[in-house]
């Protein structure tokens, strides 16, 4: 297992706020204002705002809240539109008082053999015997870590295999700012900072128990 390896697969990041009146002719406009930057080819109208999509990618705008969900290519073209998209949301509703952001990363860490990242987790992270998994029964395909974190945000972390291809470790960090704030100019830095979270303490904490 070679920690360098990690990549970042997807992006979500997310705005709450005090409820606003949304009209659908409004809404129109506004997908066709973002559209024009970033092609969202579906527009969907939901009871509280709309979805809108383009492949693997989508962004809810709704009475409560902006959410971002994007496949990462490259994580500074990825959080660059997401910014985009709330500043231009953010103008066009004219909200100017946020209650709580929140971005979650997923990474991946491939491994050479089909089930390694299976035994790495149980025997490099977990301390449990054969013996007290057996008081469980059969049938277990893997373990998994779920650590949360107060520091500048509330992280919370996962850590397992990927059950769906698990010669893959699944990697998922999930920062919330519980504090209200005005200014959007702040939430770039928690996005990096978050990112940096990912391939700096992550990866160093997954090679150290690869060295055990």
């Amino acid at each position: 297992m070679n920690p360098e390896l990690i990549s970042c697969r997807r992006l979500t990041a997310g705005l709450i706020y005090p409820p606003v009146a949304l009209q659908n002719a409004n809404l129109n406009r506004l997908y066709a204002e973002i559209t024009e930057i970033f092609p969202y080819q579906n527009l969907q109208h939901l009871p509280d705002g709309i979805r809108m999509a383009n492949q693997e990618n989508d962004c809810f705008i709704q009475q409560t809240r902006i959410q971002v969900n994007e496949s990462v290519m490259h994580f500074q073209a990825s959080k660059e539109k997401a910014l985009e998209i709330f500043r231009i949301a953010a103008q066009w509703l004219g909200i100017q008082q946020f209650l709580t952001f929140g971005v979650k990363l997923t990474a991946f860490l491939p491994f050479d053999a089909p089930e390694e990242s299976v035994s790495f987790v149980e025997r490099n992270l977990v301390r449990v015997s054969d013996a007290q998994w057996d008081l469980l029964g059969p049938g277990r395909r893997g373990t998994g870590l779920r650590i949360v974190l107060h520091q500048d945000g509330i992280h919370e972390l996962k850590i397992e295999p990927f059950f769906n291809d698990p010669s893959q470790l699944y990697i998922e960090l999930d920062v919330q700012h519980p504090e209200p704030f005005a200014d959007l100019s702040g939430i770039e830095a928690k996005m990096d900072a978050a990112y940096s979270y990912i391939f700096g303490p992550v990866k160093h904490f997954l090679a150290s128990a690869n060295a055990r």
